[in-house]
């Protein structure tokens, strides 16, 4: 009978600690016992610096992608190229801020890759100009172009 008293006295205890953890810092935690009527837990500290946190990041990918157009490099594509898509998915929602060139146009080679001689795609072309070939994964592209994230 000890064991099952005990038994319900940890549960007790966990049940009630394991519902107060799950409760949204803004609210209320009602427990239904004579001991524990109810607790109000409010920290505008914290929720503050939550916001803060969620406001000002950007993914690594956009401060990536920032960093190389930044920089001066440039990535020509073709949109039926499946290295090409590959490499553009790496960077997200950073795709936006790439500087980029779809090379294929309704009539064959666009003249902006013609211009900068590219026969080959996906390909990088850095400030200096030294070319990067093929799917590049993104802390290579980093390193190449002098860019942390």
């Amino acid at each position: 009978m000890k064991k099952l008293a005990i038994i319900s006295i940890i549960s007790m205890f966990l049940l009630v600690g394991c519902n107060w953890f799950q409760a949204p810092v803004d609210e209320e935690v009602v427990v239904e016992d004579p001991i524990v009527e109810e607790v109000a837990v409010e920290d505008p500290i914290v929720e503050e610096v939550a916001e803060d946190a969620t406001a000002d990041s950007e993914s690594k990918e956009i401060i990536l992608a920032k960093c190389l157009t930044e920089n001066g490099a440039k990535l020509y594509t073709a949109e039926w190229c499946g290295h090409c898509q590959r490499q553009k998915e790496a960077f997200e929602d950073g795709l936006e801020y790439i500087d980029h060139v779809e090379c294929a146009d309704g009539d064959g080679w666009a003249q902006e890759c013609k211009d900068a001689d590219i026969t080959a795609v996906p390909v990088w072309v850095f400030a200096d100009g030294t070319r990067q070939a093929g799917n590049t994964d993104l802390d290579k592209l980093a390193s190449l172009s002098g860019c942390t994230y």
